[in-house]
């Protein structure tokens, strides 16, 4: 009987209509992975085009072209991107703390990004600014994106000395103060990509957009330390999403930089020396920036 049954013209027929529909899901998944690679691929392509062909870049924005497209983009590597360096920093405590930290720092950035971006455009425009809210916006999140950029090429860096360190409260205040660097670093290399882009952009003698960007500045790494601290922790497990809140930012490093100093003499002292002359290398380099 199932000799019989298997030699009918039906079940043959079943059989072929199997195949055919198991080959057509076979091509839906590769049209699917295709098209899902080449999106990923035009989305990380303007990382490229930030870094290498900038000039082309801000051409676009003068123009306003493409600016829904960078901001999609832009956003996406931000939070990808992002997301990667918070999980590295969350290793260190393992854990829940590693999908914490990777779901914190997008926020970080990108609450921050969102918070002072009205003051900035109000400024700029009280200056005599005459960009867009487009413009402004798509200008501030690719100076985000280059930090994001810049954090993610320290992804090993930051894992190197995580994973190859004893966990004691001198490696915590060290991951801690480096994570800071790194961050500082990160986020210097965003604003002098928004300088370059801001001397462009702002072509005409009356858009004075110069202290819009410094008050903006000074604004948004008040928020981004602040809420920096708000969304800990990041190096210590925690049953919860995040602390309640108590003290500051500020209040809490210089805490942490005296207790370093007071168990390693000298180690304050260095410190200390090492962040004087960071903010004399960043102000000359700021007046540079402005002054061309």
């Amino acid at each position: 009987m199932n000799t019989a049954m298997e030699g009918s013209p039906l079940f043959l027929c079943a059989c072929a209509q199997a195949v055919n529909g198991v080959n057509s899901y076979v091509k839906a998944i590769r049209s699917n992975l295709c098209f899902i690679s080449g999106e990923c691929l035009q989305v990380l392509s303007v990382v490229d085009e930030f870094i290498k062909r900038r000039d082309e870049f801000i051409k676009n924005l003068i123009e306003e072209r493409n600016i829904k497209a960078y901001f999609f983009s832009s956003t996406l590597v931000v939070l990808v991107f992002s997301a990667v360096y918070g999980s590295t920093m969350g290793i260190y405590a393992d854990g829940l703390q590693i999908v914490y930290s990777a779901i914190k720092i997008p926020i970080l950035l990108l609450l921050s990004l969102y918070l002072t971006v009205p003051s900035y455009y109000v400024l700029s425009s009280l200056f005599g600014g005459k960009r867009t809210l487009g413009q402004t916006v798509t200008l501030l999140l690719s100076s985000f994106t280059i930090m994001s950029t810049v954090l993610v090429a320290f992804v090993p860096v930051n894992l190197f000395f995580i994973l190859t360190t004893e966990k004691s409260f001198t490696t915590y205040a060290f991951t801690v103060l480096m994570n800071i660097t790194i961050f500082a670093l990160s986020g210097f290399f965003a604003l002098f990509y928004f300088v370059k882009g801001a001397n462009t952009l702002y072509q005409k003698s009356s858009e004075n957009w110069k202290p819009a960007f410094l008050i903006g500045s000074v604004i948004l790494a008040f928020v981004g330390t602040q809420l920096a601290w708000v969304l800990r922790p990041y190096f210590n497990y925690y049953p919860d999403f995040i602390r309640p809140l108590e003290s500051n930012f500020y209040t809490e490093v210089t805490e942490l930089m005296v207790r370093i100093g007071l168990l390693h003499g000298g180690a304050l002292l260095f410190m200390a020396i090492f962040i004087f002359l960071g903010i004399i290398f960043l102000v000359w380099l700021f007046s540079r920036a402005l002054r061309t």
